[in-house]
C-alpha cells in the first residue's frame, strides 16, 4: 500500500512539474505587439505647375497598406492637422506623388512636409519633417549667354510659369547696362510683347554694344506695373587682343569640343612677298568641305590631304605662326562671316573696293559647288559667292581657336 501511495504521488508531481513549464509558451493574442514601418521624407522639386513629393518605405513593419505626405505651415504636420495626398500599395522602396499647385499653395511661402505610412492596425508611421519654400509666380533662369561678337550678342534664359497664382504678364526680355544694379528703368532692353508661355526658352538678340566691355544682365517678365526680375548675371564681349597680337572675334559663349574663343590674325598671309594668294588645286574636288561654324580645322587638314601644293591657302594657313602659335587654320564660311560681323564698325578687314577689288576678298575653306570653285567673303559687302580656286586677287587670314 505504501509502495501504490509514493507512485501516485511520484507521478502527481511529474506532470504538475511539466505543465507549469508550457505554460508561458501558450499563445495569448494580447502580449503581441506590432512592429512600426519606418518611412524617410526626402525633400521635393517642383515643376511648371505641380509638386513632386518624395520618399522611401524603409522597412513594412508589421505591415502596411497606404501611404503618401502630408504637409502645412506648421512642424509635424499630420493626417488630422495639414493637408495630404496618398496611394494605397504595401511595398517597399523609393516612391513619389505629386500635387498641383492649383489653391493648395501659396507662393514663396515656407511649408513643413513629412512621409507617412498608414499601418495595418490603422496607426500611422511618419517620417521625419522636411521644409520646402513653394517659388514665386515665375522662374526666371538665365541661360549661358552665346554667338558672342564685338557688338552683339544672343542672350539665352528660362522663363517658366508656376500657375501658383493667376498671372497675365504681357512682356518678358533681357535688360541689360555696363554696371551694376540693372532694371528696365535705368538701362536698355530687348523683349518680347506678346510671350507665349508655355513655349519657356527665350532667346533674344542684343546689339550696339561696346567691343571688349563687361555687361550686367537680367531676365524680367512684366505684368502690368508689377516686374520680376532674375538675378543679376555679366557677360563680356568680344575684341580684346589675343595671344598672337590679333583679335579675338568671336565667343561661342561655353567651351564645348575643346575650344570657346576664335581668334584672327594680326594681318593677311604673306607668299612671296603679296598678299594675293591662290586658294589651289583647281579641277580638284576635295569634297566633304563644311559651311558651318567650327569646321575649319578639319576643312583644312582635308585640303591639305588631298591638295599636294605648296603655296596652296590651306597649307599656308596651317604652316603659319607667330608669337610662338601655330594651332592655325583656313576659315570656313561662317566663320569668315562672324570675322566679317565682328568687323563691322570696329576694325577694317577690307579697303574701299573701287581702289582694288582684290583688297576685299578672303578665301574660305568651304568648297564650292564644283571642282573649280571655292567660297569667297567680300569682306567690304559682307556676303559670300563662290569663285575659280585659280583666282590669284584673294587675300588669306588665317584663323585659330582655343
Amino acid at each position: 500500500m505504501k509502495k501504490l501511495l509514493f507512485l501516485f504521488l511520484a507521478v502527481f508531481a511529474i506532470y504538475s512539474c511539466s505543465s507549469g513549464s508550457d505554460s508561458g509558451s501558450e499563445y495569448n493574442p494580447g502580449n503581441q505587439s506590432n512592429v512600426s514601418a519606418k518611412v524617410v521624407t526626402s525633400a521635393p522639386t517642383f515643376t511648371q505647375g505641380e509638386i513632386k513629393f518624395n520618399g522611401n518605405v524603409v522597412s513594412t513593419g508589421s505591415g502596411y497598406y497606404s501611404r503618401g505626405f502630408c504637409w502645412g505651415l506648421n512642424i509635424n504636420p499630420t493626417l488630422n492637422n495639414g493637408q495630404s495626398v496618398s496611394e494605397s500599395t504595401n511595398t517597399v522602396g523609393s516612391y513619389f506623388l505629386t500635387k498641383s499647385f492649383s489653391y493648395d499653395f501659396s507662393t514663396s511661402t515656407t511649408y513643413y512636409v513629412r512621409a507617412y505610412v498608414v499601418m495595418s492596425n490603422g496607426e500611422v508611421a511618419y517620417g521625419d519633417n522636411v521644409t520646402f519654400t513653394t517659388p514665386s509666380k515665375l522662374m526666371l533662369n538665365p541661360k549661358t549667354t552665346k554667338a558672342i561678337y564685338t557688338t552683339s550678342a544672343t542672350l539665352n534664359a528660362e522663363i517658366a510659369v508656376y500657375y501658383l497664382d493667376s498671372i497675365t504678364p504681357d512682356e518678358k526680355g533681357f535688360c541689360y547696362r555696363t554696371s551694376a544694379g540693372v532694371d528696365i528703368t535705368n538701362g536698355q532692353k530687348v523683349f518680347n510683347t506678346v510671350p507665349n508661355y508655355f513655349t519657356p526658352n527665350l532667346e533674344l538678340e542684343v546689339t550696339s554694344l561696346l567691343p571688349n566691355t563687361t555687361y550686367y544682365v537680367k531676365v524680367y517678365t512684366k505684368e502690368g506695373s508689377k516686374v520680376y526680375y532674375s538675378d543679376e548675371y555679366t557677360f563680356k564681349t568680344a575684341g580684346a587682343i589675343g595671344a598672337s597680337g590679333g583679335y579675338i572675334f568671336y565667343d561661342k559663349g561655353e567651351f564645348t569640343d575643346g575650344w570657346r574663343y576664335m581668334e584672327a590674325a594680326p594681318a593677311n598671309l604673306m607668299y612671296n612677298g603679296s598678299n594675293k594668294i591662290r586658294w589651289g588645286c583647281t579641277g580638284t574636288m576635295v569634297n566633304q568641305t563644311q559651311s558651318v561654324m567650327g569646321s575649319g580645322p578639319a576643312n583644312t587638314t582635308r585640303i591639305m590631304s588631298q591638295c599636294s601644293e605648296a603655296n596652296c591657302a590651306a597649307r599656308l594657313c596651317k604652316n603659319y605662326t607667330i608669337n610662338g602659335l601655330n594651332d592655325w587654320f583656313l576659315p570656313s564660311e561662317e566663320e569668315l562671316m562672324a570675322f566679317y560681323k565682328s568687323s563691322k564698325n570696329v576694325y577694317n578687314i577690307a579697303t574701299n573696293p573701287w581702289n582694288d577689288v582684290s583688297d576685299k576678298y578672303f578665301w574660305s575653306s568651304t568648297e564650292g559647288p564644283n571642282s573649280n570653285d571655292a567660297r569667297i567673303l567680300d569682306g567690304f559687302a559682307g556676303y559670300m559667292w563662290s569663285y575659280t580656286k585659280s583666282y590669284n586677287m584673294v587675300r588669306v587670314r588665317p584663323f585659330r581657336r582655343f
